[in-house]
């Protein structure tokens, strides 16, 4: 197990998780049980409506995930055996009599980055999105997750049926509920809020998003919401009133696939900009269209925009790190470079195309093709 006790001991955030006790771990990976204090007092948190479940102190390397229902693409992340150490504590939220949240936060022991990142669920949700855990986790962030109120396949819906609060928690509450949960184990954990919260998904997860910034404009920084499905739901649509999420400052980027049918989402940036007019859009909303792309990502033509975190990734490479530098530096992006690998979702293979990608209404640029490396052998 490695942890950095120096990550720990200046930061604000870091002093409930104790310097001795990370040097105890540093010293023996038998002295673990005795210094899982830092996790175990998240067991006496005190949440309305909400139950702590588990709290499990995991090893470095240690997390194994529980079998998921579908095979995962090559973009998702898998290296769950290089993770960190963390926390994971596993919840369940019950704001109605007939509400039964899934709720799993991951909190780093050490080299924690101060922000939140909050993950979203494609189709009908009914399962842990442990694939982007893994992935905000091993970039640093505290990290939260939600079933969205049932455990079900992603294509079954047959659970709403007769049950309006369950589709409500769908629709909307369980991802506020999450949020809440979460920022309340940061404060337990590390002594503070985190210094600023993103969250990002695609398809339903960024219908959440957006449904985030509308209904609880004060849980998010910035939205990175892919494909959003805003004519998805079962009684809550997405309505385009962000008007107290500009006001506080947030910021939003929303990306769509041209070969995804991505019309409902230009008459979503189009709404919200007769709402609320193009210079006040301007200040807090982007709209990027990929061409080539189609759903969430994949295509012939470059179509990695930054929907997955890697080491190394930079805001001219990465949406969602540009969102993080608007949101922290106020400065808007102005374009990203989408990016095609040799073999698609897989960055280690080489670049093998290139494209520059602009803020709705403009289009893109033309496609640079990157010639392979010569073999010098």
């Amino acid at each position: 197990m490695t942890l950095d006790c120096d990550g720990l001991g200046g930061a604000p955030w870091a002093r409930p998780v104790t310097r001795a006790c990370c040097t105890a771990i540093l010293v023996s990976v038998a002295t673990v049980p005795a210094c899982a204090a830092p996790c175990d007092a998240l067991r006496d948190v005190r949440l309305p409506n909400t139950t702590i479940v588990a709290v499990t102190l995991v090893d470095s390397g240690t997390f194994a995930m529980p079998p998921q229902q579908r095979q995962p693409a090559a973009e998702f992340f898998t290296a769950f055996k290089t993770l960190p150490a963390f926390c994971r504590v596993e919840a369940v939220a019950r704001p109605s009599t007939d509400s039964n949240i899934g709720i799993e936060v991951w909190l780093p022991i050490a080299r924690w980055n101060g922000r939140y990142l909050g993950v979203g669920n494609g189709s009908f949700g009914g399962s842990i999105n442990y694939y982007r855990l893994g992935d905000a986790l091993r970039s640093g962030y505290a990290t939260s997750s939600t079933d969205t109120g049932h455990r079900r396949r992603p294509s079954d819906d047959s659970w709403a049926a007769g049950h309006p609060e369950k589709q409500a928690d769908f629709d909307y509450r369980a991802i506020h509920e999450t949020a809440l949960t979460s920022k309340a184990l940061m404060r337990a954990l590390y002594g503070s809020d985190p210094t600023h919260s993103y969250f990002n998904s695609c398809s339903n997860g960024g219908r959440q998003g957006l449904m985030e910034a509308e209904r609880y404009p004060s849980d998010y920084d910035g939205i990175f919401a892919g494909a959003p499905a805003t004519g998805f739901g079962f009684k809550t649509f997405v309505s385009g009133n962000l008007r107290e999420f500009q006001e506080r400052n947030g910021k939003i980027i929303v990306y769509h696939g041209d070969a995804d049918a991505p019309a409902r989402n230009i008459m979503f940036y189009s709404k919200v900009r007769a709402q609320l007019g193009d210079s006040i859009v301007r200040t807090f909303l982007q709209l990027y269209l990929v061409p080539g792309m189609g759903h969430c990502g994949g295509g012939l033509e470059p179509n990695d925009v930054g929907q997955w975190l890697r080491p190394g990734d930079d805001p001219e490479h990465s949406l969602f790190r540009a969102l993080e530098h608007w949101v922290e530096s106020g400065v808007a992006p102005t374009g990203v470079t989408a990016t095609r690998f040799a073999v698609d979702g897989d960055p280690t293979s080489g670049v093998a195309q290139t494209r520059l990608l602009y803020p709705y209404p403009r289009g893109a640029g033309k496609i640079d093709s990157v010639r392979p490396r010569q073999d010098s052998r």
